[in-house]
């Protein structure tokens, strides 16, 4: 474990990130965690594996450097790839969605012949046959994606055996993430604790979301943030969930054909007005025969497209490629 130990060790060290990789469990550090779990030891032999972080100082001259980015192109710690001095001392740079490539490539000239899609993966979620008594909606994300306009939303619904789960925390990057940002979602927790077929369920692990899935029908998720791919969009998807989003940033490209898609307005009142009326016509028609015949679909196709059997042969062979190459 030699190679994974070093990458590990340099990503922990790395001040430059947001947040501290080692105490956070967000989709980006999960997804490099994920990725060093199905690939072996020797797959990272002269590899300086950097996620998101474009900084002079994680470059090795006797490495392979490739830098991962999951975040979107306004963000501090990718602005660094706007700065050609930086980029010529990369050898690649994977991103994990076209729009995202599209974003960095029409802002920063990131080069085509330097730069590839690995989308992001899931591990297998098993299918388990939804209550039929009441109608489970989840949100399962952090705070400031959407969730103040969910809970709005769902508080206007005037439809019997409806319920949502609330798997949102600032505790999820860390404790001292947490303790800067975490009073100033405060109000909305609370608000979610106060209102009626609402449980708040704070932080909630990664085993622990997937289980609650298998018992959801709808992922409720009226995004307001430039989503760069949406692991919970994926989990959601392969647990045999509707997801009712909006078409904003990736998620079109995560979750089609099988999302169904709210139009992003930045008016929030008339966002909110149309994604409750397709809100409910989820919930009255996810019994449909339809329905149920594209959910099926939906949950075999996300856990073969999105398994991490499939993503970590991508990953292999572009490590494999980029030794050859610098030989």
């Amino acid at each position: 474990m030699e190679e994974k130990s070093r990458i590990i060790k340099k990503t922990n060290a790395d001040k430059s990130r947001a947040v501290s990789f080692n105490d956070s469990f967000g989709g980006s550090e999960n997804q490099f965690r994920l990725l060093l779990k199905y690939l072996p030891d020797e797959s990272f032999k002269d590899i300086n594996l950097i996620l998101n972080s474009a900084n002079h100082d994680l470059i090795e001259k006797d490495k392979i450097n490739i830098i991962w980015m999951q975040h979107f192109v306004n963000q501090k710690e990718a602005q660094n790839l706007g700065s050609k001095d930086f980029v010529d001392k990369l050898d690649y740079i994977v991103f994990n969605s076209n729009w995202n490539f599209e974003k960095y490539y029409y802002q920063f000239k990131i080069p085509e012949s330097k730069s590839t899609v690995i989308k992001n993966a899931i591990e297998k979620i098993e299918f388990k046959e939804k209550p039929k008594d009441k109608i489970n909606l989840i949100y399962h994300t952090t705070p400031w994606r959407g969730l103040v306009h969910l809970l709005k939303i769902f508080k206007s619904l005037d439809l019997d055996n409806i319920e949502l789960n609330v798997c949102s925390s600032t505790k999820i990057y860390g404790k001292k993430f947490d303790e800067v940002l975490g009073k100033q979602y405060q109000d909305i927790f609370d608000e979610c604790k106060s209102t009626k077929n609402v449980n708040y369920l704070g932080f909630v692990n990664n085993n622990n979301i997937i289980e609650l899935l298998k018992k959801t029908h709808i992922y409720a998720f009226p995004s307001i943030w430039p989503e760069t791919s949406c692991i919970s969009a994926i989990e959601s998807m392969a647990a045999g969930c509707e997801v009712v989003t909006t078409n904003l940033g990736a998620l079109y490209e995560t979750c089609a054909p099988f999302g169904t898609f709210v139009g992003f307005d930045r008016n929030f009142d008339n966002l909110e007005k149309r994604y409750r009326k397709i809100l409910i016509n989820s919930i009255k028609n996810f019994w449909s025969e339809e329905n149920q015949k594209k959910l099926k679909l939906q949950q075999e196709s996300t856990n073969f497209l999105y398994s991490w059997d499939v993503r970590s042969k991508e990953w292999k062979n572009l490590f494999d490629e980029m030794r050859k190459i610098k030989k």
